[in-house]
């Protein structure tokens, strides 16, 4: 599992793992849950992906932190969308 992964938790989820490598030692794991959306307000804050071909959003406002024994497995990464998951974390936390 690495930062950026779309993975599945338990209660079926699927969430972005938004979580520095760097701090892979921790029991946490911060992440995003990922929703399929039928209209994005703020794209920006709320962008939207391909995951397992299926449009997802990712809902950056009920980010949070959760054990890693609830995580059931990778479904794909996300990390060529950096650019656009670190903005949308950028404005939740900074406003710009």
């Amino acid at each position: 599992m690495a930062q950026f992964d779309a993975v599945k938790v338990t209660g079926g989820v699927i969430a972005l793992d938004c979580q520095s490598d760097f701090l892979a030692d921790l029991d946490t794991r911060f992440v995003v849950p990922l929703r399929a959306t039928k209209q994005v307000d703020l794209p920006r804050l709320t962008p939207t992906f391909d995951v397992d071909g299926e449009r997802l959003t990712m809902i950056t406002p009920l980010a949070r932190s959760i054990n890693k024994r609830d995580i059931l497995g990778i479904v794909v990464s996300l990390s060529e969308h950096e650019y656009d998951i670190k903005a949308a974390l950028d404005l939740l936390i900074t406003g710009f």
